[in-house]
């Protein structure tokens, strides 16, 4: 950064100015006095920590005011403006319009404005969030986008208000008895127009919202949570690309979208790509996995249980980082090495190689025949997996009669999508045998049951299992992603009834207590196996609420406590309204990669 003053290119007498907002005293000057920002990026790339208040200012050529760059239209028409997105590129902004009275619903629009320092923002795309839905109040939402997948978007919405007007938190608890979640993945517009948006531009002229299926589609679903309402964690629920994990208290979804093309060849599957014998797992519609990738180690199977009811570089890396990483590495190799002696799995045969040659009169007696290969172990029947395609229905073609609905979905084990165009035309759903002419979308899921996993868990790795009763309510928080290896490690806090241990004679009955259940859900298989079990800690006199919020920040430090930082490139990018709601402003839209403000 260059000198801004008189008093910044003077000697060793000159006072030095705050230049960047920058904090802490000199080493060797008198206390109160500035340490020169270099100094401080120095000393930020020795300790790899970077104050907070290093940037807090930037100087007017950086900074740019909304008024100056926005029209007076989109000023008046009441948007909100969330920040910049992760390219850089745009700004994104969303309006909320819904009618005087308590009777009328409330309809979200999201908006992308190309962003240039020197010009006015332009318009460069509208979409309705949310299709369809009847929402009623305000919504909390938080915008997201993927750490290395910049084809969609995701938009995370639940209601901020119950029934008595106050404002609920993410992490705080409340009386209402369930929570709306709303779900949207809107494609993100291409900085240009790509051969497939050329070619329908020019069949439908005139029309802003047109483009192809790859660039124009948008997908939402609804669900409702029960207390204790399960948190958002982005950087976690959106670590693996173009995968979103969604907690429905009752169970943990994966989803995965993709658009395919005609010249795509073989679609890949994002999910459950694991070989096998498919009559072992439960698939809602018959949907049949085509897995690209050779099998996996398996699971650890387990019969049906009961279901209960419920309400960076340097000379090497600092000890701290290394036991971080120790402590990671940990997790994830207790969790193959339970996967690996539940199920061991057959070596799958290499494609495309030829059957040997059998062996001839003369061969035979020094060649004895070879026993036959064990068939690939039957996947767990508790996995859950389901891939529906979709495609826009074209003007020409004839109509096709409707699929029934069991060959689409199970609601029981999946979640319903809604999937459109910008201009909010619904896509057509595909049989399983038929073939798409052009662009497709898919949509994949898989489901791991809390429930089942409760009772798994105790019956076969818990060391209190003979004295439990029964468990009346779980909450669940994830504790790590890891992508490369598609493991997601999730902790499972758990209100039960359980006999105390026997300390002499005399009639038992059953107390309260709150255990956690560590378990590691492997997304290319299916299975999950036991990473630890908690003791018992009896429950006196405590709410549900104090267990919870207890529970809670006791994941949160254990989460921070090994959290090992990533490169911005790496991380989940994430918007939110939380301002608004708390009856403020944001003051500045900061892209602090391009170290430019908007201020508000």
């Amino acid at each position: 950064m260059a000198p801004s003053s008189k008093s910044e290119r003077g000697g060793a007498g000159a006072k030095r100015g705050p230049a960047g907002g920058g904090g802490g005293s000199a080493g060797t000057g008198t206390r109160g006095r500035r340490e020169h920002v270099v100094r401080q990026l120095e000393r930020a790339r020795l300790s790899g920590q970077l104050s907070p208040r290093l940037f807090r200012k930037l100087p007017p050529r950086v900074c740019v005011s909304l008024k100056s760059i926005a029209d007076e239209a989109s000023l008046g028409a009441g948007h909100i403006f969330l920040g910049f997105s992760k390219c850089g590129c745009y700004v994104l902004s969303y309006t909320s319009s819904g009618g005087d009275d308590d009777f009328s619903f409330y309809l979200y629009h999201l908006y992308w404005w190309e962003f240039n320092v020197h010009s006015k923002l332009r318009l460069v795309r509208q979409v309705r969030l949310f299709q369809d839905e009847e929402i009623y109040s305000d919504l909390y939402l938080t915008v997201c986008e993927w750490p290395g997948d910049s084809r969609a978007i995701l938009v995370f919405g639940f209601n901020t208000r119950s029934a008595n007007g106050l404002l609920v938190n993410m992490m705080m608890m409340s009386d209402e008895n369930h929570r709306d979640i709303y779900v949207s993945a809107v494609a993100v517009p291409p900085p240009q127009h790509c051969p497939a948006c050329h070619d329908v531009a020019l069949a439908h002229p005139g029309e802003r919202q047109v483009r192809c299926l790859r660039h124009g589609f948008a997908l939402h679903t609804k669900f409702q949570v029960v207390y204790p309402f399960p948190t958002f964690q982005p950087a976690f629920q959106l670590k693996k690309d173009g995968v979103v994990l969604l907690n429905t208290s009752f169970s943990l979804v994966a989803c995965a979208v993709a658009v395919h093309g005609p010249g795509d060849g073989a679609p890949s599957q994002i999910l459950y790509r694991r070989r096998g014998a498919p009559g072992g797992a439960r698939r809602a519609g018959g949907a049949t996995p085509h897995p690209e990738e050779p099998g996996e180690p398996g699971g650890a199977p387990g019969g049906p249980g009961a279901t209960q009811p419920r309400g960076g570089g340097g000379a090497g890396p600092s000890p701290a980082v290394a036991k971080a990483k120790e402590f990671v590495a940990d997790i994830f190799r207790r969790a193959q090495e339970a996967t690996d002696g539940a199920v061991p799995a057959a070596p799958p045969a290499s494609p495309g190689r030829c059957p040997p040659r059998p062996p001839g009169p003369s061969e035979a007696p020094a060649a004895p025949r070879a026993p036959p290969a064990p068939p690939p172990p039957p996947e767990p029947g508790y996995v859950n997996y389901t891939k529906l395609r979709y495609v826009l229905e074209s003007p020409t073609a004839a109509p096709e009669a409707p699929c029934p609905p069991a060959e689409l979905e199970d609601d029981k084990i999946s979640l319903p999508f809604v999937v459109t165009d910008l201009r909010g035309r619904s896509l057509r759903p595909l049989r399983e045998q038929a073939t798409a002419q052009g662009q497709f979308l898919t949509v994949e899921q898989l489901t791991l049951d809390f429930e089942y996993v409760i009772n798994e868990v105790i019956r076969n790795d818990a060391a209190w299992a003979p004295q439990f009763c029964s468990f009346s309510d779980y909450d669940i928080v994830i504790l790590e992603v890891c992508p490369e290896t598609d493991q997601v490690i999730i902790n499972i806090g758990l209100l039960l009834l359980a006999f105390p241990a026997p300390h002499g004679e005399g009639q038992l009955r059953p107390r309260p207590y709150h255990t956690s259940l560590k378990v590691a859900w492997d997304l290319g298989t299916g299975t999950f196996a036991t990473v630890g079990v908690g003791e018992l800690s009896e429950v006196k006199g405590q709410t549900s609420g104090s267990v919870w919020s207890r529970y809670r920040k006791g994941c949160v430090d254990t989460v921070m406590r090994w959290l090992l930082p990533e490169a911005p490139a790496r991380c989940v990018n994430r918007l939110t309204n939380e301002a608004l709601h708390r009856g403020c402003s944001l003051k500045v839209l900061a892209d602090a990669e391009r170290y430019t403000w908007i201020v508000l």
